[in-house]
């Protein structure tokens, strides 16, 4: 199951973001606190949506969940300084998972999207001082806050645009114990394309990177400038059923894969992405309904409880009115009797005189009571 973007495939998702050039920021929606939606106006095409989910993606889509009434601070900054502003450029640093979108209104304004680490948008004016950020962050080397100029972390290598003198002294320094750990981590291309410039030159990925010939260095160098470079041809990949990669090209590593195409590759994320989404907003509403049904059925129990208590209570009831009804003279003769009998004694002498009666169990004259057992 695929959880966020190498930097190789922001690459070619942004690649497919020319489309955006010189549309309207229209409206800018902050669903949750990871995720922002940048609706665009696109000449002759209508509203198109940029989804951006910190630290995980970036890509298009027509899909647009509900949001809160109230919006965030962070979301109300972002609307008063970019909301009716053209978008002018957007690109990649370097061969980091960081995106740039330039924007235009009276003033210029930058937007930064950080797709590393736990993720975080910036937002800057034109000369990178930062207005405000998603999260306020500090590092030993690195700070994010406002009023401060934006300074993101550079690699070594921009893998995007390297020389092989600099990828052979990368090797030569590393720690790592194999070429595709260091592939993946030193040079930032990520565990899969990885594996895939290894296979296309032909290398054991578990080599030692100080083990490597100029032989071999020569045609790694040829596999990832390839990698940088391929016609954008997206799929999902699957292992039987299961979804193992969404690909901006078609790989040697998954060669043995089904796979599903796609017309572009923000389309391959929106099917994905946009699908996890929708099922999380179903799964939501399900055990929204699933409590109010249970709540329902927990109130039906108690008024069923309520019944039996009550049927319960007229059965009683009832009994005693037979009773009373069946023995009335008798019980009418006995107050008649005490009546009498307390125009001469105390209640104290009568209770006295009354020990051992048998029908008469219990005498309380403060409430007015006589207990009789029938």
């Amino acid at each position: 199951m695929k959880k966020n973007l190498a930097a190789l495939e922001l690459s070619y998702a942004i690649k497919e973001l020319d489309v955006l050039i010189d549309s309207k920021l229209d409206k800018i929606y902050h669903p949750d606190k990871k995720m922002l939606l940048l609706q665009f106006h696109i000449t002759g095409q209508g509203k198109k949506i940029l989804r951006i989910s910190v630290p995980d993606y970036i890509y298009l889509t027509d899909y647009k969940e509900k949001s809160p009434e109230k919006p965030s601070g962070f979301c109300m900054v972002l609307r008063k300084n970019l909301e009716q502003s053209r978008l002018i450029a957007i690109k990649q640093l370097g061969s980091e998972r960081i995106v740039e979108l330039l924007f235009e209104k009276k003033e210029k304004h930058k937007l930064f999207i950080e797709l590393f680490s736990s993720g975080n948008l910036v937002l800057c004016k034109e000369d990178g001082t930062i207005i405000s950020a998603l999260e306020t962050k500090k590092w030993k080397d690195r700070t994010i806050r406002g009023g401060i100029e934006y300074v993101f972390p550079k690699r070594e290598i921009n893998f995007f645009d390297f020389k092989k003198p600099e990828l052979k002294e990368l090797l030569k320094s590393t720690e790592k114990d194999s070429i595709v750990t260091c592939l993946a981590i030193d040079l930032g291309l990520g565990g899969v394309y990885a594996e895939e410039s290894c296979l296309l030159a032909g290398i054991d990925k578990k080599i030692s990177p100080k083990k490597i010939t100029e032989d071999s260095l020569n045609e790694l160098v040829k596999a990832i400038k390839s990698l940088c470079n391929k016609k954008i041809n997206a799929c999902s990949v699957y292992d039987e059923k299961n979804l193992v990669d969404i690909t901006p090209f078609s790989m040697e590593l998954y060669k043995d894969f089904k796979k599903q195409d796609f017309k572009s590759y923000n389309e391959a994320l929106d099917n994905y992405f946009t699908g996890q989404v929708k099922e999380e907003k179903i799964d939501e509403s399900e055990l929204a309904h699933k409590k109010q049904v249970d709540k329902l059925n927990k109130i039906i129990d108690e008024q069923k409880n309520q019944i039996e208590r009550m049927e319960a209570s007229v059965k009683a009831n009832n009994k005693k009115a037979e009773l009373l009804y069946t023995n009335y003279k008798l019980i009418e003769s006995i107050i008649t009797e005490l009546k009498k009998a307390r125009e001469k004694y105390s209640w104290q002498e009568i209770k006295e005189k009354i020990k051992g009666h048998k029908l008469i169990k219990d005498i309380n004259e403060k409430e007015g009571k006589v207990i009789i057992e029938i």
